[in-house]
């Protein structure tokens, strides 16, 4: 019965080889059951191991344009020009590039109301002086205290505007100003677009 022998040995070391891989198995399942369960606190006279530090993430490049010093002409029309007296003038109806993109001129809407009897004048675009903070208005002097007119406050001065809280940058100016007055932008000739 040699054959039944071997077929008893070939058994036997089947199944040590199942209780061994089994066995391997509970021993890897329990060092990962302990690697992700909480760390115990260490002992105060222990010294603290440094966390490794972090690899550094690979640098991607800035695609927003706001702030690197771009303009989008869709924001630049309809920003408002001011004249030499900081009086508003107009303000821009449309940009205009050469072939090769250089912004030669800008339009100006001035005259009318409401749109109606306006008219489009063109400026050179290095003319305009263009700036990112608001115009500046001369504040109304302040009313002589002691003349106790109804409109006062008894000499009591109004709190000065809040300041405002940093903003992001825009992506056009705020305004523009140019030396030419209104009244010099109304007589200057209309532009015309031929072919439109």
């Amino acid at each position: 019965m040699p054959l039944q022998r071997g077929y008893f040995q070939e058994d036997k070391m089947f199944k040590r080889h199942v209780a061994l891989a089994s066995i391997g198995f509970a021993m890897l399942a329990t060092t990962a059951i302990a690697q992700t369960s909480a760390p115990s606190p260490a002992s105060p006279s222990a010294p603290a191991a440094t966390p490794a530090p972090a690899p550094e993430k690979p640098k991607v490049p800035d695609n927003n344009l706001a702030g690197q010093g771009k303009w989008r002409a869709t924001k630049l029309i309809g920003v408002d020009i001011y004249g030499p007296d900081s009086k508003k003038v107009g303000d821009v109806t449309e940009v205009l590039f050469d072939k090769t993109g250089k912004i030669e001129m800008v339009t100006v809407g001035v005259g009318g109301f409401l749109g109606i009897g306006s008219k489009d004048v063109a400026i050179p675009f290095e003319q305009v002086s263009w700036s990112d903070e608001p115009i500046v208005v001369a504040a109304p002097a302040p009313a002589p205290s002691g003349t106790g007119s109804a409109g006062t406050s008894g000499g009591v001065a109004s709190a000065p505007p809040a300041a405002s809280a940093p903003k992001a940058p825009a992506m056009y100016p705020d305004h523009g100003k140019i030396t030419m007055t209104k009244e010099q932008l109304t007589s200057a000739p209309a532009v015309t677009y031929s072919g439109s």
